[in-house]
Formats: structure tokens, C-alpha cells, sequence
């Protein structure tokens, strides 16, 4: 069975506002010193590409631009699933297993996030590959990571047992005294990946989401290609704006008996706020320049071209 990595890329650009915005999210700008998360994205799962060596795209029209510049000089062939408007992760899963079972009804499709930060790549794709085999047993794994705090940004995952296990719950994020009753019992965090064969997650949407899967299969077949470039763009078809606005999460995997949770010990984090980015900053980000006390406790992100200068920079108490 071939290994498909679907790279998760759409958002709306909110929570890291004024940086990230409708135009331009998160997972386009570099957050952490080095280059975009999503050429991270594409450099840490490309490697486990099939024959073929693409990796699937998933996101909305109006950041075509922004992913035909930052492909272009990575080298790795990419396939662009284009959503003609956003419907959450849910439609956007349920079209790319559509398009991606027409053409391989074997195909393990591995769903990652376009924007979390996995400085051990190496770790990640291992623990991609070791879900694949549970995923070729028809289950739907999704990665759980061991927690390092209580943590309540994060939803969690309850396994039923040690090691690769059945789901036993899926649960909202807690409050602070919640989530480190929760660590002690084996919680993890959810990280928001899926590996899962594409016909599996098929057949998993249309007994729990029949609306989305039927919407979501049509607008996979009635995908319209690129005048530019049909071979690698395609924009799905207008029914796609029919599926019901739904995560994963909701539509699949709190009501299937198939899911499964391969614990990780990786370093991980879905920055999804600037205390997150900070944390895991190799100094200032974005291109720009900063002049000021490297240990002011504070992180300074500033655009190409922009210089910063911090004469006094503190904490709140």
C-alpha cells in the first residue's frame, strides 16, 4: 500500500493576529527563526512520499500564490487540492480521501497539520510509519502526545490501554487542576494528525456524515484543473460548499469504533499562540532585525526588511 502525506493547510488567520491574517496564516509566515512552518511541513513529510514522491495539499484558492512561491524552490512535487471555500477540517479530509482512493483504493494517507512545530523530523515520520501498519488493519490512528505540562490549550485523548490502543475518549480542553488530574491518568494531547487508509475514512464519513462524504465525493470528481498547471492544481467543485461546516473531530472520530492512539514523545506544539512561539524560538523571527537585550524575556517578531530596537523589555509580573 502506498504512503500518501496530505499536508493540512488551510486557516483562517486569527490567532496570531496582526502577523497572520485571512491572506497570509500562520502557517505561511516564519515563526521560529528559520523558514515557514509549512516548508517545514513539506521538507519533514516528503520523504515519505510513494513511488511517485507527491505529497497532497489541501487548501483554499485565495493561497495559491503564497504556496506556488514557497514550493518553488523545494523541490518536492506536490498535488494541490484546492477548497473553494473553507468547510473546516472535516469536508477538507473527506475530499482528499475521495480523490486520493479514485486513484489508489490501497492508499494510507498520513493528515497533517500544516502549522505545528516538530523540530525531530526524523521522530515524527517514524512514529507516521509505525501508524501506517495500525492504519493497513483498517483503524483510523491519530498521534497522541505525552504531555509536558498541564496544559489547557490542548484537547486530550483518554486510550484505552498502554502503548498503540483503542480510543477511549476524546475530551475539550480543560481548565489548569483538570488537565494534571488528566496527565496522571495517561492523558495525551491531541495533536491533530490522522494516518488512515483513504477508503477507510471514506466509509467511516458516509455512516456518520453522509451529507459531507456525498458532498465531499462529488466535489472530488467534479475537481476543475489549473489552466496554469492541471496536472498538479485542482480546484474542487462548487458542492463543496454543501458539506456541513464540521471538524474531524465531530464528524468521524468521537462516534467510529475504529480509533486508535499511537502515543509520541516527540517534541511537539501547535503554536497557536505568541507565549507557544516563544518558547520554541531560535531568536527573532520573520526576516527582520532586532537590537536589544537578548534575555529580556521578551520575543520580537518583525517582517524582512524591518528593523526592531527594545530599549527596555519585561515580562508582566
Amino acid at each position: 500500500m502506498a504512503f500518501y502525506p496530505v499536508i493540512m493547510c488551510g486557516g483562517a488567520g486569527t490567532r496570531l493576529w496582526p502577523a497572520s491574517r485571512a491572506a497570509r496564516p500562520k502557517q505561511f509566515l516564519d515563526l521560529t527563526g528559520g523558514e515557514s512552518l509549512f516548508r517545514q511541513t513539506v521538507r519533514r513529510v516528503a520523504p515519505l512520499a510513494g513511488a511517485d514522491g507527491h505529497v497532497l495539499i489541501v487548501a483554499g484558492v485565495s493561497h495559491l500564490p503564497a504556496l506556488r512561491r514557497q514550493l518553488a524552490d523545494l523541490g518536492v512535487p506536490a498535488v494541490l487540492l484546492l477548497e473553494p471555500e473553507a468547510r473546516d477540517s472535516g469536508p477538507a479530509m473527506a475530499a482528499a480521501a475521495a480523490w486520493l482512493a479514485a486513484r489508489d483504493p490501497d492508499a494510507v494517507a498520513a493528515f497533517v497539520a500544516s502549522d505545528h512545530h516538530i523540530p525531530d523530523a526524523e521522530a515524527f515520520r517514524a512514529a507516521l510509519a509505525e501508524a501506517g501498519d495500525h492504519a493497513r488493519q483498517d483503524r483510523i490512528v491519530t498521534l497522541g502526545v505525552q504531555p509536558t505540562e498541564p496544559s489547557p490549550a490542548y484537547g486530550y485523548i483518554r486510550p484505552a490501554g498502554p502503548g498503540a490502543a483503542p480510543v477511549a475518549a476524546f475530551v475539550e480542553k480543560p481548565d489548569r487542576d483538570t488537565a494534571a488530574r488528566w496527565i496522571g491518568e495517561g492523558y495525551l494531547w491531541n495533536s491533530g494528525n490522522f494516518i488512515v487508509r483513504a477508503a477507510v475514512l471514506g466509509e467511516e464519513l458516509a455512516a456518520h456524515a453522509p451529507e459531507m462524504a456525498a458532498a465531499a465525493a462529488a466535489a472530488a470528481r467534479t475537481a476543475r484543473p489549473d489552466p496554469v498547471d492541471p496536472e498538479r492544481v485542482l480546484t474542487l467543485g462548487p458542492v463543496f460548499r454543501e458539506a456541513p461546516k464540521l471538524s474531524i473531530d465531530y464528524a468521524v472520530m468521537e462516534r467510529t469504533d475504529r480509533a486508535w492512539v499511537l502515543p509520541v514523545s516527540f517534541a511537539w506544539s501547535d503554536l497557536g499562540a505568541w507565549d507557544a512561539i516563544a518558547r520554541v524560538a531560535d531568536g527573532p523571527a520573520g526576516g527582520g532585525r532586532w537590537l536589544g537585550e537578548p534575555d529580556s524575556g521578551c520575543h520580537i517578531h518583525a517582517p524582512a526588511g524591518v528593523t526592531v530596537a527594545t530599549v527596555a523589555c519585561a515580562t508582566s509580573p
